[in-house]
């Protein structure tokens, strides 16, 4: 079985006296290369010895795919619910794609357990029939019925949605600068554009005048040139591009490709050998950059990834740090993962290493925001969740796509210094200590929804306290 470290030993722990304090769907909050999967295996190991049945469930191929071959590694019997793979039902461990299982309910019998992978995404309709069926979760529970076991590295939504819908109880682990400290992820060396300008801003009642600020934060636009940038402070390290739309991805691939770099573009829409290539090319050095849009934000192992393009503004938390952390695994020969920001996130969010504070509780969305930034979304005829990217659902539904504009303006990115970095943005949350006070924060940090963000810490700050 595999060798689990500390942390990874005191994380089942800590799961299984949730279950035995009466909790039936605990969260696992693990910052990406704390191991997740692995300590997945070794629960799904143990379940199975004590005659139970087990679900892995998912919604991406590759994170399936990456399961199936440890399951297959520890010699653990398992059978696909995936369409294209041959199924075994009478396999105790079944490696499920939620976009399948949820069309095959009627002729599978419910596990005892089912471990949800990228469980910020669980709250989508797939995945509710399905808890629904095994009469799983916070909301479907029934005696009898299966327990739960999510795992995420960001346990929240952008749109709001309590993970309370899918979990009753947080069970944490450490932090990615945990892991940074201890060898188990590569350093960050992070450049990024000048914070902008808001000296012209005006001020109403001790803050910044909102619709002005709006203005010129809100504008989606890059700095810089991705290729330039690259040359200056990355050249020949294996780097992934995450772009704003297919277009985008193509385009800067041609940039690249004229730079006599050796670049691809890939997108949910790519056919999978063609992704399988893009990702076995970076490690075995076949190529340079890969440029993608709505993939590889989670589920992807490419440990030779050294460096990070950020071409995409995002307002979510989960695709900023997700994004990230596909270059933080560690390598022989690889000294840091340089993340070259474009987009200006590192302002939006703070620095990727920096501890935060998680909840389940759901939090009021903001009147005439956009929908979630996730990479899938939900089919409203069949309600698969399939890529953001794909124009059309295998049920015929055809998605009409609404095109993003960026703005591009010359610049250069500088070095930023994270750790005094992450020093300061403790410190001016720590001294906001109301609710106003944080939103007033937010709005100097440029966030688009700060009375959101604000209402998250508090109620993070409180559960934290119950907790003492």
């Amino acid at each position: 079985m595999i060798e689990l470290r500390p942390r990874q030993v005191k994380a089942i722990h800590d799961i299984r006296a949730a279950y035995q304090a009466g909790y039936i769907a605990p969260l696992l909050r693990a910052a990406t290369g704390f191991g997740k999967t692995a300590t997945a295996i070794n629960m799904i190991a143990a379940a199975v010895a004590k005659g139970r049945r087990v679900w892995f469930l998912a919604h991406l191929k590759e994170i399936n795919h990456d399961t199936a071959r440890r399951l297959a590694a520890e010699n653990l019997p398992f059978g696909y619910i995936m369409a294209g793979q041959l199924s075994d039902r009478r396999k105790p461990i079944q490696v499920a794609m939620v976009q399948t299982a949820v069309r095959r309910l009627d002729r599978l019998e419910p596990p005892d357990l089912i471990l949800v992978d990228e469980a910020h995404l669980a709250v989508a309709p797939t995945y509710q029939e399905i808890f629904r069926w095994a009469k799983a979760g916070p909301k479907f529970y029934e005696p009898g019925g299966a327990k739960l076991l999510s795992l995420t590295a960001t346990a929240v939504r952008l749109d709001g949605r309590g993970l309370n819908e899918i979990a009753d109880v947080i069970v944490e682990t450490c932090s990615t600068q945990d892991l940074i400290d201890e060898g188990l992820l590569a350093p960050i060396r992070y450049y990024a554009p000048k914070s902008e300008d808001l000296a012209g801003i005006k001020t109403r009642g001790g803050d910044f005048a909102q619709d002005e600020l709006a203005r010129i934060m809100d504008k989606p636009k890059i700095t810089g040139s991705a290729v330039a940038e690259y040359r200056k402070v990355a050249h020949g390290r294996p780097a992934v591009a995450f772009c704003v739309s297919i277009e985008h991805a193509q385009h800067v691939a041609e940039e690249f490709r004229a730079a006599g770099y050796r670049a691809v573009a890939i997108s949910g829409e790519s056919d999978p050998t063609e992704r399988d290539a893009a990702l076995s090319g970076l490690q075995d050095g076949r190529l340079d950059v890969v440029c993608n849009c709505a993939l590889w934000v989670a589920g992807v192992d490419a440990p030779a990834v050294a460096c990070i393009i950020m071409l995409a503004p995002t307002q979510s938390l989960t695709k900023y740090l997700q994004s990230i952390g596909r270059g933080l695994r560690t390598h022989p020969g690889k000294d840091c993962c340089v993340v070259l920001d474009h987009a200006g996130n590192l302002g939006r969010h703070g620095p990727p290493a920096a501890v935060r504070e998680w909840s389940l509780e759901a939090t009021e969305k903001k009147k005439g925001a956009k929908k979630s930034e996730v990479p899938v979304k939900t089919c409203p005829s069949c309600f698969a969740v399939v890529h953001s990217a794909a124009t059309d659902c295998g049920c015929g539904h055809h998605f009409v796509t609404e095109g993003r504009k960026l703005e591009e303006v010359e610049g250069e990115l500088q070095a930023v210094d994270l750790t005094a970095a992450r020093v300061e943005q403790r410190r001016e949350q720590g001294r906001a200590q109301t609710e106003a006070d944080l939103v007033a924060l937010g709005r100097a940090r440029g966030m688009k929804r700060p009375e959101l963000w604000a209402r998250h810490v508090i109620r993070a700050r409180h559960a934290k306290e119950a907790r003492v």
